[in-house]
C-alpha cells in the first residue's frame, strides 16, 4: 500500500500542478493582450500616458482644432457643391486631394467626440462602403473617396443631406465646446 498510495498522490500532484500552470499561463495571456488594447492608439496619447497624463484630448487643443477643422470642412463643402454644379470634378481634384489628406489626419482626433453630435443615415455607411469598402459617418463620406468624381458618381441624391448633417454636427459640437468651461 505505500508505494503504490505514493505513486498515485504523486501523480495526480504532477496533473494538478500541470493544470495549474496551463491556467496561470493562459490568465497572464489573457491579461497581456487585455494591456496591449488598452493601450493609446495615437503617439501623442502614449506620451501623455507615459507622463502620467490623462489621455483625453484637453479641451482648449479641441477647441483650437476644431476652428481650424471647421474652415477646411467649409472649403470642402464649397468645393464638392462647385463640382456639384459644374458636372465634372477634374479641375477641382488638386484641391480636393490637399484638403482630404489633412481632414483624414485632423479627424481620428476629434471622431469620438463628434460622433455624439452626429445624427446617423444609413445611406452614409452606405456610401463608404460603396466608395472605400467599410462604413463611414456622415462626416468621414465627404472625403473618404480618393477623388471627387467617386463622391459625385456614387451619391445617390443623398450628398446635401450628408453635407447638413456633418455641418450641423460641427455646430453643436461647437456650440458643447463653448459651454465646457
Amino acid at each position: 500500500m505505500g508505494l503504490l498510495f505514493w505513486a498515485r498522490a504523486f501523480a495526480q500532484g504532477v496533473w494538478e500542478r500541470r493544470i495549474q500552470a496551463q491556467t496561470a499561463l493562459r490568465v497572464r495571456w489573457l491579461r497581456a493582450i487585455a494591456v496591449v488594447k488598452s493601450l493609446p492608439e495615437t503617439a501623442r496619447e502614449q506620451i501623455r500616458h507615459w507622463r502620467g497624463n490623462s489621455v483625453e484630448f484637453p479641451i482648449e487643443e479641441q477647441r483650437v482644432l476644431l476652428a481650424e477643422y471647421y474652415e477646411r470642412f467649409e472649403q470642402l463643402a464649397e468645393l464638392i457643391c462647385s463640382a456639384a454644379f459644374a458636372g465634372d470634378g477634374a479641375p477641382f481634384q488638386a484641391q480636393y486631394a490637399a484638403l482630404r489628406r489633412w481632414l483624414q489626419r485632423a479627424y481620428p482626433p476629434l471622431k469620438p467626440y463628434l460622433t455624439g453630435h452626429l445624427n446617423c443615415d444609413p445611406s452614409d455607411a452606405e456610401f463608404g462602403l460603396r466608395t472605400v469598402g467599410k462604413p463611414t459617418d456622415a462626416m468621414e463620406a465627404l472625403f473618404a473617396a480618393e477623388t471627387i468624381e467617386d463622391i459625385l458618381r456614387y451619391d445617390q441624391g443623398d450628398l446635401i443631406g450628408r453635407l447638413e448633417r456633418a455641418r450641423s454636427a460641427l455646430y453643436r459640437y461647437a456650440d458643447y465646446l463653448r459651454e465646457v468651461v
